[in-house]
């Protein structure tokens, strides 16, 4: 696994989406759809779409303004076919996601490093907390973007502005956010003077 295509949920995570909350609200807009899930409305449509072709959803006019989607008795046994898959993706991309992290920290201790920064508040960030107790390595802050900052306090510490990161004076810093990686990569390299190349990131080398 050379890329982060394994962090993506597959197609299939998607549909089970879509399908769970037809089941609930059948005459949900394709508007309101893309809106919910974060994804592009030519994308919703294609997906509803590719269900009809299958047969897991009928699609119904109700009136000019109004369409109904409705699972079919084979859309309701897909469904629980794609809740088992997504438990089993779900399982692969913690355990992948524990070993890559692991494997960074140690790097970091190696390195000399002793008083680490995570850069990026995600759930792969509570990952790496839970995997930085098998190595010698002090967590002494949390820091995020400041208009990405939606909780200020977790894991027991205040998170911190990027900004702020020079008062805690980190030995290193790892990246623990898959979203916007090269971003905040760009972000800490302009940041030489603090960081001074002591950057590391949860992605797969």
């Amino acid at each position: 696994m050379g890329n982060l295509e394994l962090f993506k949920p597959p197609q299939e995570i998607r549909e089970l989406n879509l399908l769970q909350e037809l089941e609930k609200n059948p005459v949900i807009s394709q508007r309101e759809l893309s809106h919910k899930f974060g994804i592009a409305l030519g994308v919703t449509n294609a997906c509803l779409k590719r269900m009809a072709r299958r047969g897991w959803i009928r699609i119904m006019n109700l009136n000019h303004h109004k369409i109904g989607y409705y699972l079919t008795p084979k859309g309701f046994a897909e469904k629980a076919n794609l809740t088992l898959a997504l438990i089993s993706w779900t399982v692969q991309h913690y355990s992948t996601l524990k070993e890559i992290i692991g494997r960074k920290l140690l790097e970091m201790e190696n390195s000399g490093a002793k008083r680490i920064v995570f850069y990026g508040i995600s759930d792969e960030m509570e990952i790496a907390y839970v995997t930085l107790q098998g190595v010698n390595l002090k967590l002494i802050g949390i820091v995020e973007d400041q208009e990405k900052i939606n909780r200020w306090e977790i894991l027991g510490f205040e998170v911190k502005d990027l900004r702020q990161i020079e008062a805690l004076r980190p030995d290193a810093i790892l990246i623990t956010s898959l979203t916007g990686m090269d971003e905040r990569k760009e972000r800490l390299k302009q940041m030489a003077d603090v960081t001074r190349g002591r950057i590391w990131d949860i992605s797969n080398p």
